[in-house]
């Protein structure tokens, strides 16, 4: 009876150690296949440094598409479909939440709207900021094949980072002058955030960054005195007016205005 139970219990572990293998082996592929799901920075990255504006992608079936506003839109679908067109002809509407574009190839039109509205990838589970419509017409044919994916606009990852100012166009920048010395500008892109000093107080704003332009908006700053605030007026006025081209080479970064505004940085140590 005794080696009748013995065995019993041996079969009971054995089954019992085998469905542990078997669940932490299954948890352990649901894990990996989360992982791989996690997009890396560098992947856009990538895609800004060749000129990508925006980047979305959408399932069943799989598609991807790429906005250079420059140069044109390359849209891809796992079936075949592959359509690459000449520079987007492009139309705001409302508040600029919502922007039509329209291209054309050899034998096709595309037809993208991009919503400001929270998008959810369903395979990846991946959150982007803007809703795409993506509309196709072949040739002849009357009606459009319609996709619906998620999008973001890209930006360089590097700008995610602490810099000091060394030149402003028409200032005149000493450090000994400057109650917390030259001023200092902090980036959180993935908050939508900056925040700094122009010499004396603190500033803070939020900011828009598509591609290689960056606005600021809703720029507040604390409210000391200090001995001198020219420098200090002048970059907040220039924040309050401007929407900057940035870009980001040998370890400095500059900001440019279209009325040629100028201000350069070096990364902070």
């Amino acid at each position: 009876m005794k080696l009748f139970l013995s065995i019993i219990i041996g079969l009971f572990n054995l089954s019992s150690c085998s469905s542990q293998q078997k669940m932490s082996k299954d948890i352990s592929m649901r894990s990996d296949s989360t992982e791989t799901q996690i997009v890396s920075p560098s992947f856009y990255q990538e895609k800004f440094i060749r000129g990508i504006d925006f980047y979305a992608r959408g399932n069943e079936p799989n598609w991807t598409l790429e906005i250079d506003l420059e140069k044109g839109i390359s849209f891809s679908e796992m079936n075949g479909l592959n359509i690459v067109t000449t520079a987007a002809e492009g139309i705001m509407r409302g508040d600029a939440d919502l922007k039509n574009l329209r291209a054309h190839s050899e034998d096709s039109e595309i037809s993208v709207t991009i919503t400001k509205l929270k998008c959810q990838d369903n395979m990846s589970g991946e959150m982007f900021d803007y809703t795409v419509q993506v509309k196709i017409k072949k040739g002849d044919d009357s009606k459009s094949e319609e996709f619906i994916g998620c999008g973001r606009y890209l930006y360089d990852y590097r700008l995610n980072d602490i810099w000091v100012m060394e030149e402003m166009t028409g200032v005149e920048l000493k450090k000994e002058n400057l109650m917390q010395g030259l001023p200092m500008f902090e980036f959180h892109l993935a908050e939508k955030r900056f925040n700094g000093h122009a010499g004396c107080n603190q500033i803070f704003s939020e900011i828009d960054v598509k591609g290689n332009k960056i606005s600021f908006k809703n720029i507040a700053s604390t409210k000391m005195a200090c001995p001198e605030m020219t420098v200090e007026q002048k970059v907040l006025h220039s924040l309050n007016q401007n929407i900057f081209t940035y870009k980001i080479e040998k370890m400095k970064l500059t900001l440019e205005s279209e009325s040629g505004l100028k201000m350069v940085f070096r990364k902070a140590d």
